[in-house]
């Protein structure tokens, strides 16, 4: 069974990498976990520093959030996530440690939910950030890389369901000039989904153009996602259609088609 989105014609007008560049490594990078109001959980983490090199690092509890550039943004504080956040439950210890070259610690993790937490789910991350050596003082020149990796936690209470919607599929030029297709999907429920599936430029007979796959990022509870596709193709003037099925989750596709026309610049 598919869902079908059908659009009148329009004119044209990640995750961290699991290792960095000193070594450091962390697993895992991504955890849900199912808990209970007022309950308690506890693991940990593995912190390991590959390099040759001694290194110390810091931890730092984080809200997440991804921009419209599907690049996941790590801050302090988010105050538009605070509604879907559990920055405010979790504690991570050690909070600074020193990594001997070649070795791996253990990053004990707590998760505290508060007794009124309501079902839904919930995200935040902890972060490990390299420091600088307190025995090699900085020089008063140049520059030294620091690098952060990040486990991102969703904790689920509850039975929330994801609640996704393809909302709009477009044909749109960057400012480097390079087009590109994006698709517009909503979750309107309080579970993160995950979209799986292809978009498509085809001619008017049917005849492929060019194609992409989504990316791995989840759309998050309560917000729209965009998914960008640049383009390779250098397409001459004239109408095209814009095709995508999506999976996300459902016992049905969601699945798009847009007429679109593509015109000489003046």
């Amino acid at each position: 069974m598919k869902t079908k989105l059908l659009l009148a014609s329009i004119a044209l007008v990640l995750i961290p990498q699991a290792h960095a560049q000193m070594g450091l490594a962390l697993q895992p990078m991504r955890l849900e976990l199912k808990v209970q109001p007022g309950s308690q959980h506890t693991d940990t983490l593995r912190l390991s520093n590959d390099s040759t090199e001694r290194a110390r690092v810091r931890a730092q509890i984080l809200d997440f959030y991804i921009d419209d550039t599907m690049t996941p943004q790590f801050e302090e504080s988010v105050e538009r996530e605070a509604k879907f956040s559990c920055r405010e439950w979790l504690q991570v210890t050690p909070r600074e440690t020193d990594l001997d070259a070649k070795s791996t610690i253990r990053e004990r993790y707590t998760f505290n939910v508060p007794r009124d937490a309501k079902d839904g789910e919930y995200h935040c991350a902890a972060g490990f950030a390299t420091l600088p050596p307190i025995s090699k003082p900085e020089a008063p020149t140049g520059i030294r890389m620091a690098v952060m990796m990040v486990t991102s936690f969703y904790i689920v209470i509850g039975n929330p369901s994801s609640r996704p919607e393809l909302k709009d599929l477009s044909l749109k030029t960057r400012p480097d000039g390079v087009l590109q297709m994006v698709a517009l999907l909503e979750n309107r429920g309080r579970k993160t989904f995950r979209v799986k599936g292809f978009v498509e430029i085809r001619t008017p007979d049917g005849k492929k153009v060019e194609g992409a796959e989504y990316t791995g990022i989840p759309v998050l509870p309560e917000r729209q996602q965009q998914f960008l596709f640049p383009l390779k193709t250098a397409f001459a003037p004239g109408t095209y259609t814009l095709y995508t099925q999506a999976d996300v989750g459902l016992p049905e596709i969601l699945e798009g088609t847009v007429s679109v026309e593509v015109r000489s610049l003046p």
